[in-house]
């Protein structure tokens, strides 16, 4: 490809995702957001930057996901968001998309590195860039670390490969820089040795002469970060596996693969969360197990056929996605069994499998067939991802979009009342709380209803049911330092002092230095 046609992969990136993703500046904070973003008071000041990398509290409001991810680089990008415009959710999702846009031009010159024709590596960029399941990545500010990384992922990448075909150190060290940029962006950048390897293996290229450029300069770095996230969050995995059977947790990444590869073959349908589905297969085993391994099977000889017929890219693009689903496949428990999130970066294997393999009908008189299919293609991913970014423009609209697809998920009714209620619809609130109620499966469950329900009537100034309520959430959860709090609060407001100081006190039992109880039990007259 000629200078000038490579010049514009960037700008047609641009004009590309600003059309089809313009309506996402419209959008507010959503989710997470509002505790990586809006109320994480350390963004609001780059002086904070270095402890980015060492204070786990600096990466958001919420002291449960501090100990989750290591992502200092997402976080000083929030602050520089906020040194610019301030709190301002259209500029970050702004930002947002002019990363995506460079992600796209980057896996563009990605594949014309791994030997696609100019036209075809144009197709794997467009594909990538409005796949539909990359909605949440890019729409939502929190999933700033899946572009960002992305960005510095393909970079590495193109660098490694190019010092492979034309040698010089420089191109390596590039490549390391990127890579340790991408990993202090986002976790999931630690397959980017394999991804190195995975390219290697694929075009049949001599093993043993890169395995110690990939090993220093790409899988070095990933085990030194490894060994760092562990030092500052005291953890690898982010929650505590589930309560399975061996069998069954051995049979989980098989599952949640196969489903990916579902998502990916067919993008059109959305989830937000995913648990529902995943435990109604895990119930169901006996059928979907044979089924993932059939898909993983399948999956792997189509990844060698294609490796033995000399289509060395379109193989490396198959292999990227299981490489690049490895740390999200629950092998290390995380907090949520799936997310589309998640498929960003499979997403841009598949459009260079895709690519590569139509690449093969150049020349050929099937080829404007092929274009003419892929162009429709992209415009039915546009037309769907005008829906998802409606979905993604507030909670409520999230929420409301996840209850109706999963009407029988708590977690998601909670939600969606706590949207409801910072929407100022106590109504709705309440009614989304009562079904969250009904749905409980558990004692902490049962707790956290309860505890909201009584939040709602101490609100509407029903104190004496909001006392019986708390003191429910009280017996279901006698651990939770709020539910204790609340009571104490609400019995200090009906004059019960002694009450409310005996309340107060074991919340800071259950949580030293706990502000609010601090703060409410210095107005207690009580001794």
């Amino acid at each position: 490809m000629r200078l000038a046609p490579r010049l514009l992969a960037l700008p047609l990136a641009l004009l590309a995702v600003a059309l089809v993703y313009g309506k996402s500046l419209d959008g507010g904070y959503v989710f997470d957001d509002h505790h990586f973003v809006e109320n994480n008071a350390a963004i609001r000041d780059l002086s904070n930057a270095p402890r980015f990398f060492y204070d786990p509290s600096t990466q958001s409001s919420v002291e449960n996901l501090n100990s989750d991810i290591y992502r200092p680089l997402a976080t000083l990008s929030f602050a520089a968001d906020y040194a610019v415009a301030g709190a301002a959710p259209a500029y970050s999702r702004g930002v947002n998309l002019a990363l995506h846009a460079l992600a796209a031009a980057l896996l563009c010159w990605l594949a014309l590195l791994a030997g696609l024709p100019g036209p075809y590596a144009a197709a794997a960029a467009a594909f990538f860039a409005l796949f539909p399941a990359g909605v949440e990545a890019v729409s939502w500010i929190s999933g700033r670390s899946a572009a960002l990384s992305a960005v510095f992922i393909f970079s590495s990448l193109g660098f490694f490969l190019k010092g492979v075909r034309e040698g010089g150190r420089k191109n390596f060290l590039l490549s390391l820089v990127l890579c340790a940029a991408a990993l202090f962006t986002r976790e999931v950048s630690v397959v980017l040795p394999l991804l190195a390897l995975a390219w290697l293996a694929a075009a049949r290229l001599p093993l043993k002469k890169h395995l110690a450029q990939a090993g220093l300069y790409l899988a070095l770095p990933a085990a030194l970060f490894i060994l760092l996230r562990f030092l500052v969050l005291g953890k690898l995995q982010q929650v505590a596996p589930p309560a399975f059977s061996p069998g069954v947790l051995a049979s989980l990444p098989f599952v949640l693969f196969a489903k990916y590869v579902e998502a990916l073959l067919f993008p059109f349908s959305m989830l937000v969360t995913y648990s529902d589905i995943v435990e109604l297969r895990l119930e169901a085993l006996a059928f979907y197990l044979p089924f993932s391994a059939a898909v993983c099977l399948l999956y792997a000889g189509l990844a060698a056929a294609l490796r033995a017929r000399g289509q060395a890219a379109a193989a490396w693009g198959l292999l990227w996605v299981p490489l690049c689903l490895l740390p999200v496949l629950n092998i290390v428990p995380i907090a949520v069994y799936m997310a589309e999130r998640f498929l960003y970066l499979p997403a841009a294997g598949l459009g260079l499998a895709l690519a590569a393999g139509a690449s093969a009908l150049r020349g050929h008189k099937r080829e404007r067939a092929v274009f003419a299919a892929f162009g429709a293609l992209l415009l039915l991913f546009a037309v769907n991802i005008q829906g998802r970014l409606a979905i993604w423009r507030d909670d409520v609209s999230l929420w409301s979009y996840d209850a109706e697809k999963n009407p029988q998920n708590f977690v998601t009714r909670v939600r969606l009342a706590e949207a409801l209620r910072a929407a100022g619809d106590r109504q709705g609130a309440y009614g989304s709380f009562q079904l969250a109620l009904g749905l409980a499966r558990s004692r902490g469950q049962l707790a956290v209803a309860l505890n909201e329900i009584g939040s709602m009537h101490a609100a509407a100034a029903e104190l004496e049911k909001a006392e019986g309520l708390f003191a429910a959430a009280a017996s279901y959860k006698p651990d939770s330092h709020l539910v204790f709090y609340n009571l104490g609060k609400v019995r200090f407001l009906r004059g019960d002092q002694r009450g409310a100081r005996r309340n107060l006190e074991r919340s800071l039992e259950l949580k030293k230095n706990y502000a609010p109880a601090l703060e409410l039990l210095s107005h207690l007259k009580v001794k």
